[in-house]
């Protein structure tokens, strides 16, 4: 999950290229519940669990599929 910074943006391929800028924040997945896991987890890139700090996000977050992985900027 950690970006790497470059000087210019690769030329697309046939698949295309897309790039977006990283704004300060916490680089986090977002695990819906299933399964495996019965409560909904936000996790940072270095493990740590990140859901209490974020309760709206949570609650937001219920709406989603079961199952679902998240990866993103928060």
């Amino acid at each position: 999950m950690l970006a790497q910074a470059r000087d210019t943006i690769p030329h697309p391929g046939p698949g295309g290229a897309a790039a977006e800028p990283k704004f300060d924040g916490y680089r986090a997945l977002l695990f819906t519940p299933d399964i495996q896991r019965e409560q909904l987890l936000v996790q940072s890139r270095h493990g740590t669990m990140l859901q209490s700090r974020f309760p709206d996000l949570v609650a937001a977050a219920g709406q989603l599929p079961p199952g679902l992985i998240l990866d993103g900027v928060m």
